[in-house]
């Protein structure tokens, strides 16, 4: 099990660096997230610390990530039809990237 957790947040930290590629990419990442919160309760503390570096990441670059998403998918319709509630945060990024808070201010709150 511990692979397949170390598999999917390695994953998921390299694509959270890379805000500039391909919609779809970003769309995967976005189900990599998911599969991680699966398994949240099992992650070791090193792992959380990742996956919060990780997520605080993708939250200052959310306006980046949504523009590319934005381009082939539409998240409003993708969260009513996959049935996505406000816990799954990172399905939000359109949300997230319109939010009236400065990106320092972002820092510090993530």
């Amino acid at each position: 099990m511990n692979d397949v957790i170390e598999h999917l947040l390695n994953a998921y930290e390299v694509d959270v660096r890379y805000p500039d590629v391909s919609g779809m990419e970003h769309l995967n990442m976005l189900q990599i997230r998911s599969e991680l919160a699966r398994y949240e309760d099992r992650l070791s503390q090193e792992q959380q610390r990742r996956l919060l570096a990780a997520d605080q990441l993708l939250m200052r670059q959310a306006d980046r990530f949504f523009a590319a998403i934005q381009r082939i998918a539409d998240l409003v319709a993708w969260r009513e039809e996959e049935g996505v509630t406000p816990k799954q945060w990172w399905w939000y990024l359109d949300v997230i990237a319109r939010l009236p808070m400065s990106r320092e201010e972002l820092k510090r709150a993530a």
